[in-house]
C-alpha cells in the first residue's frame, strides 16, 4: 500500500498524468468493495482502473511463480 500512496504522490501533481495516478491508486480495489485502499466497489471503480487490475492478474498468473508452472497466457485468459 506505500507503493501505491507513493505512486499517487509522484504522479497526482502532474497535469498530464493526474488521472494515471488515480487508476493506480484504484487498481487493487476489487468490485465487492473487499479490498484496499478505498473499498471502493462496483461502478465507484474506474473502469481504466479496473482493466489494469484484469490485466496485472493475466500477468501474474503467466509468469514464473516459484510455487507454481508457468501459465501459457492463452490458459490465462481462459481462467480469467
Amino acid at each position: 500500500m506505500i507503493i501505491l500512496r507513493a505512486a499517487r504522490a509522484l504522479f497526482g501533481n502532474v497535469d498530464f498524468v493526474s488521472d494515471i495516478a488515480e487508476v493506480v491508486y484504484q487498481h487493487h480495489e476489487r468490485l465487492d468493495g473487499s479490498e484496499y485502499p478505498q473499498r471502493l466497489s462496483g461502478a465507484e471503480i474506474l473502469i481504466e482502473s479496473r482493466i489494469l487490475a484484469v490485466s496485472d492478474v493475466v500477468k501474474t498468473m503467466s509468469s514464473h511463480r516459484p510455487y507454481r508452472a508457468t501459465l501459457r497466457i492463452e490458459a490465462a485468459l481462459a481462467e480469467i
